[in-house]
């Protein structure tokens, strides 16, 4: 019988990565109480979730996790584009519209619209033109033709557009607000140390205790501030919470109120490393203050930028609390219309609500790779522009 012989080459990287664990012993040794709870509470969860992913579950104890593969993921993110022609009468072949609520045939309808009746062109149902399973998620017009988007789960793709609305409007806002705040505060007076501490608040304040405040502010009930002052002066009453105009909106001001404050102290720290000798160096060439702001301090600041920008995106993408309190009912936790869902939301909702976790973790993951995607390209851009 042979026996197998360990080369030498590997048999000394084994000894000598033995000794070097020996002899860092105290060392690992201090460091096993955290990886064992990073190990339990973090890794085990991911790799849990990892697999739950692949499969379809409800939480029941005598139905075990059914393996299903890629499905869930197909199944949210499957699309599909599809011209939608037309409804046509099939005696006459003219296109079908509905005028008055009364279906009529083109002829008919040119004459009526004569007489000042509104008319509208039906078309095909949806159900008809979109593949098995899905179903409509947005329609738009090009070059005269109508176009339908389905989709095997709408509320998914809704949820993913409302994030990315968000994102957009509340990093934009919040970064940029953050950089005025920090100009406007730069002096060291008492005044400004007093108003920098005000606009940080918020960014230590519970973010519960924070939204429950704006909920009472825009509230349609008797007690709401802002309909209360319209009350006052004699102005019609707004319902901003069951109303889609509005929403987004106050998604977007809540994350500026709140997020300001965070951006303005990172910006702070950036300027007070900004050189001082550039801008006596600049002011003598002539330039004046805007060309200073745009040559010295924004390239110099390009690192807080970057730092302000990933954080906001990666914290904006996983909102919550927000829509949660403030625009979920009974009925509904997404406000009207699902004008207020996140894909934050939408999981907490399918996992939660609907019992569907295997499905729920699968959009978990695919929120992690928009995630990721969009911080690689922040990170590749900012490298980008450090080499002009």
């Amino acid at each position: 019988m042979e026996t197998a012989v360990i080369p030498t080459r590997r048999r000394k990287s084994i000894s000598g990565f033995l000794f070097t664990l020996w002899k860092k012993r105290i060392s690992y040794a201090m460091l096993m109480p955290f990886l064992a709870v990073f190990t339990v509470f973090g890794l085990y969860p991911i790799a849990w979730s990892a697999r739950l992913s692949l499969t379809e579950y409800r939480g029941i104890k005598d139905k075990p996790p059914q393996y299903v593969g890629i499905d869930n993921f197909k199944n949210i993110l499957s699309l599909s584009f599809k011209e939608l022609p037309p409804e046509l009468d099939e005696a006459t072949g003219e296109q079908i519209f509905r005028c008055d609520g009364e279906k009529v045939i083109e002829s008919v309808a040119r004459e009526m619209e004569a007489t000042g009746v509104s008319c509208e062109a039906r078309m095909v149902r949806p159900r008809d033109v979109l593949p098995e399973g899905h179903s409509e998620y947005d329609r738009f017009s090009f070059r005269g033709t109508t176009y339908i988007i389905g989709a095997t789960d709408p509320r998914f793709w809704k949820a993913l557009y409302n994030t990315t609305l968000y994102t957009m409007g509340s990093v934009f806002f919040s970064t940029f607000g953050g950089l005025a705040l920090a100009l406007f505060l730069q002096k060291q007076t008492r005044v400004n140390m007093t108003l920098r501490v005000v606009f940080f608040l918020p960014a230590v304040t519970s973010g519960i205790a924070i939204t429950a405040v704006w909920r009472w502010i825009f509230t349609s009930q008797n007690f709401g501030l802002v309909n209360t002052v319209f009350r006052f002066f004699g102005w019609e009453q707004v319902t901003f919470l069951a109303n889609v105009d509005w929403t987004m909106r106050i998604l977007i001001w809540l994350a500026l109120w709140g997020g300001m404050g965070f951006p303005m102290i990172l910006f702070l720290a950036g300027l007070k490393n900004v050189p001082q000798e550039l801008y006596e160096a600049a002011a003598i060439d002539g330039a004046s203050v805007p060309q200073r702001f745009r040559h010295i301090t924004i390239p110099l600041l390009r690192p807080t930028f970057l730092y302000v920008v990933v954080m906001g995106i990666i914290g904006a993408f996983q909102v919550f609390d927000v829509v949660y309190i403030v625009f979920s009912t009974t009925e509904t936790i997404g406000g009207v219309l699902d004008s207020a869902l996140t894909v934050v939301t939408y999981l907490y909702d399918t996992g939660f609500n609907m019992f569907e976790l295997g499905y729920a973790a699968s959009v978990a993951w695919i929120l992690f790779a928009v995630i990721f995607v969009m911080t690689m390209i922040s990170l590749r851009l900012g490298r980008v522009n450090e080499l002009y």
